[in-house]
């Protein structure tokens, strides 16, 4: 089988570890190369850290992190909060996933709470046909082939609901992607607790409890993916994709080396 390249393209540091960390790891453990571009800095996502000292802490513990799974990394030095899909980030985004020549790209969904999940995912969209044009980014030559494009999952029916068109169980896993979020410290020990107001006991904020605010999500989208599928009966904890239209054509059989269902 051909090398495969996957390529998260995600608003934050952070954001590609909660979304698809399961996928990442597995990814790894077999052997491929991942490259992870956060589109924003992160630098707004502190009660405390001014945006300069959080950006540097921040780079920090997304190469901490990227080094777990022995990803690439690429921050872009664009502000948290205030990402737009402008012409000028789509075409340095052609020009990166031209240079990374990725197999798959792995983004948000459109219908993402947060803006700049949504303008990353609308950056990727309107890149995605731009690919194979040459006069567009000429820098980097054009792509052969389109790169499948898989949409992370999200809870949100507006415009509709996700579909999980592919389901990897990463119940295996799952102390490894906790390993990964706590290289996010000043995410998941600082600011999320800032933020949480109900909270089950007086418990500390460290792994144990991250784990347990972790795990409600792929254990959310195992039910999910129970409900739809007999042949997801086991499943317990799982990670969930949705294939853009935009891409190229996505068979999970060439994956076989992922405990996909």
């Amino acid at each position: 089988m051909a090398e495969q390249r996957l390529m998260l393209i995600m608003a934050h540091p952070d954001d590609a570890e909660f979304s698809a960390g399961g996928l990442m790891t597995l990814w790894h453990q077999a052997g491929y190369a991942i490259k992870i571009l956060c589109l924003t800095n992160g630098n707004a996502g502190h009660h405390e850290l001014d945006r300069a000292a959080l950006a540097a802490r921040r780079y920090e513990e997304a190469g901490q992190a990227a080094a777990l799974v022995d990803a690439e990394i690429e921050i872009w030095p664009q502000d948290d909060g205030r990402l737009v899909p402008s012409v000028e980030l789509r075409e340095q985004l052609i020009a990166a996933i031209r240079a990374y020549a990725p197999s798959v790209i792995v983004t948000h969904r459109t219908a993402d709470y947060h803006p700049d999940h949504r303008a990353t995912a609308q950056l990727v969209k309107d890149s995605a046909y731009l690919l194979q044009v040459p006069a567009i980014a000429p820098e980097q030559q054009p792509l052969r082939s389109m790169p499948s494009i898989l949409l992370t999952f999200d809870r949100f029916d507006e415009p509709r609901p996700f579909r999980l068109d592919w389901v990897i169980d990463t119940e295996a896993v799952q102390p490894l992607i906790i390993d990964l979020l706590a290289c996010h410290a000043s995410q998941v020990f600082e600011w999320l607790p800032a933020l949480v107001t109900e909270t089950d006991d007086d418990r500390p904020f460290d792994r144990a409890w991250l784990t347990h605010f972790y795990q409600r999500k792929p254990a959310a989208v195992a039910k999910k993916a129970r409900a739809l599928n007999s042949a997801h009966s086991e499943l317990r904890f799982a990670e969930a994709f949705e294939v853009s239209d935009y891409g190229g054509p996505f068979d999970s059989t060439h994956f076989d080396f992922l405990p996909s269902r």
